[in-house]
């Protein structure tokens, strides 16, 4: 599926640096769980200091972005938020030095443990945990280099900008999983990036490709990704690692360069900022936690009625409460018209059917999520859905069929707790 964008007004920009806002909303949740806050309200904290952690299976940790005094938690959007006032001093803790070249591996998956790395595509995977395979071979690591989302150009700003440390990081985590060879994955619109990839081979000793992918969403996806580069067609719900396979987000490559170089705990992120109703539009280093207010308020038209989506106009949300902060998942903030569509008159034509890239019936899940059919959304395998959006895009009768699929796997996983 080909979708038209405004990628090529931020595509070649260089990374900008974007004011703070006055007040951080830190989120309290992670891959799974919920993070335990170990500062108080009305405490001063300093920038870099670990303000929550979860030390369950899936580990992770949450920092201040900034100095300031903690304002308690907030539940912004149905889920529990940090408030953390800035005082604008940025002033931070002492962390210990490191020599990042000479760190054995189980260092580096400790560190990116204490500094809370996670996986930048969404999903927000703790990266330690991906990368520590327990002796397991990997044949190839896949850098997803693959931006499909429309609109998103921060990964190939990253990566035209900022590609020696992208390698740095790449090297580091080779030291751990001794991948048989790297592959990048990027787009054939993107292609002017091999020359300048190609310039970083000679600092590695491990062989490295590029791989020249479709033009065409969701080629971005975990699934799809794999399928292009290795010919294996995995099932969903299937590891990566089962198929001696590892990947990585650039996003994610960039925060690890930022933990094991710059001794940075992950406070801050690039996103794209865009859409058509977004008068500053570029690629900017934001902090963790930064409402999408505030970038509203230094980006946005006049015009009466907007919305705004965190991350791509596909698989990212618009938000209802505008305190919604960036968070360590979050690749972009777009600013677009209001579009209105409660309408649940599916004419049947099957579009949403054959643009499916997981081959189900997204009209079903309109139909049955609505009742809360849960045999019947199973039945249909809704768990399978990869949220990838191009069944609503290319609807021609506005249904809200992802409303229905974030609503129907709610109603799954509510049954399953039960």
């Amino acid at each position: 599926m080909h979708i038209l964008s405004l990628k090529h007004i931020t595509k070649h920009v260089l990374i900008e640096n974007i004011p703070d806002p006055p007040e951080f909303y830190l989120p309290l949740y992670g891959y799974k769980g919920v993070l335990k806050t170990i500062v108080e309200t009305g405490q001063y904290v300093k920038k870099y200091e670990l303000l929550a952690q979860a030390e369950d299976l899936f580990s992770t940790a949450m920092h201040a972005p900034a100095s300031g005094i903690i304002e308690g938690i907030e539940i912004i959007e149905g889920k529990p938020h940090l408030k953390l006032v800035n005082d604008f001093k940025e002033t931070a803790i002492d962390l210990p030095l490191q020599k990042s070249v000479q760190l054995e591996p189980a260092a580096i998956l400790e560190i990116l443990k204490q500094y809370g790395i996670e996986g930048s595509g969404g999903a927000r995977f703790p990266t330690h945990l991906k990368y520590n395979l327990r002796n397991e071979d990997v044949d190839v690591f896949i850098i997803n280099g693959a931006e499909c989302e429309p609109y998103l150009t921060a990964d190939y700003a990253l990566m035209q900008n900022k590609t020696e440390a992208l390698f740095k990081s790449i090297i580091s985590i080779q030291k751990i999983i001794k991948a048989k060879k790297v592959v990048f994955g990027i787009e054939k619109q993107n292609k002017e990036l091999v020359t300048i990839l190609k310039a970083f081979y000679s600092l590695c000793d491990f062989p490295v490709e590029i791989k020249l992918l479709p033009n065409t969403y969701p080629q971005g996806g975990e699934l799809q990704l794999i399928k292009s580069i290795t010919k294996k067609e995995l099932p969903k719900g299937s590891r990566p690692l089962d198929h001696r396979i590892v990947l990585s987000n650039i996003g994610t490559l960039w925060a690890i360069y930022n933990a094991l170089f710059h001794n940075k705990p992950y406070v801050e992120r690039v996103i794209t900022l865009s859409g058509e109703d977004a008068v500053k539009k570029g690629n900017f280093y934001v902090k963790i936690g930064t409402p999408v207010s505030h970038l509203f308020n230094l980006s946005a038209s006049k015009k009466e009625r907007q919305q705004i989506v965190l991350g791509g106009p596909m698989m990212g949300k618009a938000v209802t409460d505008y305190k919604s902060p960036v968070t360590k998942g979050t690749g972009g903030v777009l600013i677009l018209p209001e579009i209105q569509n409660e309408k649940y008159n599916c004419i049947e034509c099957g579009y949403c059917a054959n643009a499916c890239p997981q081959r189900l019936m997204p009209m079903e899940f309109a139909r049955y999520a609505k009742t809360e059919n849960t045999t019947q959304l199973l039945s249909h395998r809704l768990l399978d859905c990869i949220e990838c959006g191009a069944c609503a895009y290319i609807c021609p009768s506005d249904v809200p069929l992802m409303r229905s699929i974030y609503h129907g796997k709610e109603i799954l996983q509510n049954t399953i707790a039960l």
